[in-house]
């Protein structure tokens, strides 16, 4: 039987960066402490870094350590539009456009992603699925050859006696009604 745990051994001897576009929210602040706390997934909060430390204190959350940037502030923002423009050039892309379509976190986010800044990002706490995806469609795309795009959530129950059952719900957002080919 697969444990959950097994991926956490592996984070643990290469630990990961994670992008979290919604970090004004308190429950990925929340979920930032407990990374931090846990040391296999070091978290980057997306937002203003005053109104982020604002709601970790209020709700008493310890995000010490964790890197928080700020898109207008972001010290590699004329790459990162450069490289926007080159991306979505087919789109018409200006560089005007490109700066504030930056400014939202998910397409930031998503960016940072494609720069190999960071090695992972997680959204949809605070916006439709199809507003987290969007951007890395429209970004990272996908593989060569491959149309279509899934998504899926995965929930970790532990047992009151020890261990935890995993549940995986997939597709519940984006691909209604694939074919057994297609899934």
């Amino acid at each position: 039987m697969f444990e959950f745990n097994s991926f956490i051994e592996i984070l643990k001897k290469d630990p990961k960066t994670i992008v979290l576009p919604e970090g004004t929210d308190p429950r990925v602040v929340e979920a930032a402490s407990r990374l931090l706390i846990s040391n296999f997934l070091q978290p980057v909060l997306i937002g203003n870094e005053e109104e982020i430390r604002g709601v970790a204190e209020e709700a008493g959350y310890n995000i010490e350590g964790a890197k928080i940037i700020e898109p207008s502030k972001y010290e590699k923002m004329d790459e990162m539009i450069d490289l926007f423009c080159e991306i979505r050039a087919d789109k018409g892309m200006t560089r005007e456009k490109a700066a504030g379509i930056l400014l939202n976190p998910s397409y930031f986010g998503t960016m940072l992603i494609k720069m190999k800044e960071y090695d992972s990002l997680l959204g949809g706490a605070m916006h439709p699925v199809v507003e987290t995806i969007k951007p890395a469609l429209e970004i990272i795309k996908t593989k060569p050859g491959n149309k279509i795009v899934s998504s899926c959530t995965v929930l970790v129950r532990p047992y009151a006696t020890g261990g935890s059952e995993i549940i995986v719900l997939g597709d519940c957002t984006l691909y209604i009604e694939p074919t057994a080919e297609e899934l």
